[in-house]
């Protein structure tokens, strides 16, 4: 049975970076669950489906065809044979992601597809409810965290590179709004797994990060 590594952490808290530079160094393949969450939003937007109706977008994960592959040194998410990831980020996506992410029955669909995807070869899985509710068994889970202000500051960066008309308050409320609905919603809310490192990437750099992990990699592995 291969083995998977977990990170969970509110957006923004480099769980993509860092694992991805981890997955690298222990030769994993790397899945950032939230990516299939904004292609199933990109394919309810594209096709105009009703992003209130919990059936009508369930019915969308139960179906969805994604793919995660390694392009040179990046993954790549690949949704109906489409390479997606410059669209996946746009600001009507990242709008409905918290709503369709709160559908228990989306999230049942996602969860079998990331249990199969976790089942076929050694992983490193990030997402927000992976340690707790996806692999619970995990023998290494990692929380991945940061100040608020700080996570605000690496997403406004991240906006501003492509919206000029970004503004920090605003995207400072909407993590915090975002961050709620992720810790307070019924289905799989976010939490620190149980047995989790928790690393606060605040001040320290991605590659600082990735030392740490590798450290607790070395310790349970080695």
């Amino acid at each position: 049975m291969p083995n998977v590594i977990t990170i969970d952490g509110p957006t923004s808290s480099g769980k993509s970076s860092v694992g991805f530079l981890f997955s690298q160094k222990i030769g994993y393949q790397f899945i950032d669950t939230g990516r299939i969450y904004r292609a199933g939003a990109l394919y309810i937007l594209r096709n105009e489906i009703p992003v209130d109706n919990e059936d009508k977008v369930s019915a969308v994960f139960e179906n969805l065809n994604v793919e995660f592959r390694h392009v040179g040194d990046k993954v790549k998410l690949f949704l109906d044979g489409e390479d997606v990831n410059s669209v996946i980020h746009s600001p009507e996506v990242t709008f409905i992601v918290p709503k369709i992410a709160a559908f228990a029955k989306a999230r049942f669909f996602a969860k079998k597809l990331q249990k199969k995807i976790g089942s076929e070869k050694n992983t490193v899985m990030a997402g927000r409810d992976i340690g707790s509710e996806i692999f619970p068994d995990a023998k290494l889970k990692f929380f991945i965290t940061a100040d608020e202000k700080v996570r605000a500051q690496r997403r406004y960066d991240q906006i501003a590179k492509t919206d000029t008309g970004a503004n920090f308050e605003e995207v400072l409320k909407n993590m915090e709004k975002r961050d709620m609905t992720d810790a307070t919603r019924e289905a799989s809310p976010m939490r620190v797994p149980k047995d989790a490192v928790t690393i606060d990437t605040s001040n320290i750099s991605t590659e600082e990060t990735v030392e740490k992990m590798l450290e607790e990699y070395q310790k349970k592995f080695d």
